[in-house]
């Protein structure tokens, strides 16, 4: 991120009031830069914490606020409020990264800490897709936001950096919209009049650091541009592009995604047929049981192993989406040495092609197909997956409450609550790489029930809301705040008793709690 941009934003930043502020935009518009410039001019305590592949959960968030803040263990997030408001000075949070824990526990933790944060304590999250938190609430009315349009470099910025050259800064503007790490990278080719996208290094970094973060149908809409929306994968794109913090009329962008479309053998979840036939849909079910189709046929798995059934079951939660080699070695040969995990690796994924396209030669698959070091099941526009489809219902359906939308909401969360029908692949147990993804959309589906509750409750379906909190409370039943939700309900309803039933036993989840 160029200097200006800081010298514009940082005192903001660091010196507002809001007590939540949130910076949504993809790689390269310096989100990083821009915590680091505002943490060295705080003017007091400031906490930090990165969530990666190895630190996702609330005890990685709890115990990294607590060493910092030099608290005994064990931490809780009362623990961390209280120990902040004991301070004289200011405590600003900084978290980079916050799309890594979408919907997962460690994100409600931290929406918690937002909710209940003493007048001292201010919060920045930074990532590459806006969290899923409750903005509606009236502790959060005064959230900012921040997106790639405020983060951008201004034409004016762009030429204190070629301050005798006003047609490359032109040239800039236009090509990139201001985004700095696009603009770094095109910077050279444009000075010396070459095609910016000739380089390998500009390509490589759109397809992995930008495309690869975006959901494939935002992406299939992007490459057919406006004027072809493209049915349903393109009814949703704005809100989408809005989502993720993206600006979609970015003109090199847009010329990227273009030559993809003309490239044979590139591979961004949507299946194309180089040979005339149609394609093969896949239908997949990942929750309550584990379901594939192919074409309408069910896959047959009687003549597999047990990985190479794991591989599918793995790769179908992320249908659409590359899994990088490591993370798959990871997951299902965890005791393994890396030459072992990569063969056996490689043997699994020979078996499963041979599942899903029997007789298709070396280097033509169409179904399971291979992105850089990724793996992927591909999803043509005819295809379904039930963790996908769910994930956009209960997106659609939080961002449809926080603006109001009430019919809009309770239509988009029912349907995400009909499609969660059960756990997450219950076939994989309590393996190790299941058990968080597992916890991540049982955490979305409480809060899909929850916000529910809440829009039937001002909507005065008692009845409804009273469903929708019993339903959230049926996957997680020490959830206070939906006790609440459900006794108000019931009284709503005109049901004093089953009002006082429920208040029971929410006092009896508190006492299980030790908390009364």
């Amino acid at each position: 991120m160029h200097e200006t941009v800081c010298e514009r934003l940082v005192p903001g930043l660091a010196r507002g009031t809001a007590p939540l502020t949130l910076l949504v935009a993809p790689a390269g518009y310096g989100k990083t830069t821009l915590l680091t410039r505002t943490a060295d001019a705080f003017p007091g305590k400031v906490l930090h914490w990165r969530p990666c592949r190895d630190t996702l959960g609330v005890p990685s968030l709890l115990a990294s606020l607590g060493k910092q803040l030099e608290l005994p263990d064990p931490v809780s997030v009362e623990f961390v409020l209280l120990a902040v408001e004991r301070r004289a000075d200011p405590v600003l949070l900084l978290v980079d990264g916050v799309h890594h824990v979408h919907g997962s526990p460690a994100e409600a933790s931290l929406e918690e800490l937002a909710v209940l944060a003493p007048r001292n304590l201010r919060l920045i999250l930074a990532g590459r897709r806006m969290p899923a938190l409750n903005l509606t609430r009236l502790e959060l009315a005064d959230t900012a936001v921040l997106r790639a349009r405020e983060l951008r470099l201004g034409e004016s910025e762009i030429a204190s950096v070629f301050p005798d050259a006003p047609e490359v800064t032109r040239k800039l503007a236009e090509l990139t919209q201001g985004w700095p790490g696009v603009l770094s990278l095109s910077r050279q080719a444009v000075l010396t009049g070459r095609d910016p996208l000739e380089s390998a290094a500009l390509r490589t970094y759109l397809d992995r650091e930008v495309l690869e973060a975006l959901p494939p149908r935002l992406v299939r809409a992007m490459e057919r541009g406006p004027d072809d929306p493209g049915g349903h994968d393109g009814a949703d794109a704005p809100e989408l592009a809005e989502e993720y913090g993206l600006e979609t009329e970015v003109p090199l962008l847009r010329a990227h995604l273009a030559r993809r479309c003309a490239r044979p053998d590139r591979h961004t979840g949507t299946l194309h047929r180089t040979d005339g036939a149609p394609s093969a849909s896949l239908s997949l079910r990942c929750f309550q049981r584990y379901e594939a189709t192919l074409a309408g046929r069910p896959l047959d798995w009687s003549r597999t192993r047990p990985r190479v059934r794991a591989l599918a079951r793995l790769l179908s939660v992320h249908a659409g989406r590359p899994v990088h080699r490591e993370e798959l070695m990871a997951a299902l040969w965890p005791e393994s040495p890396a030459h072992t995990a990569g063969r056996g690796l490689q043997v699994a994924v020979s078996a499963l092609r041979t599942v899903l396209e029997p007789g298709t030669g070396r280097g033509r698959a169409q179904v399971l197909v291979r992105s850089g070091e990724a793996y992927m099941l591909v999803l043509d526009p005819g295809a379904s997956c039930d963790v996908q489809a769910f994930e956009a219902a209960a997106r659609e359906g939080l961002r449809a409450a926080a603006r109001g939308e009430a019919d809009r909401a309770a239509g988009a969360l029912g349907r995400a609550l009909r499609l969660y029908t059960g756990e997450l692949l219950p076939e994989d147990g309590p393996a190790e790489w299941v058990v968080p993804i597992r916890e991540q959309y049982r955490n979305q589906a409480v809060r899909a029930a929850h916000a529910l509750a809440e829009v039937e409750l001002g909507r005065n379906r008692a009845a409804a809301a009273v469903a929708a909190a019993a339903h959230a409370l049926s996957l997680d039943p020490f959830q206070d705040a939906v006790w609440r939700l459900l006794i108000a309900a019931h009284r709503q309803a005109g049901d004093p008793v089953a009002a006082r039933h429920a208040e029971r036993r929410h006092a009896q989840m508190l006492h299980t709690l030790g908390v009364v």
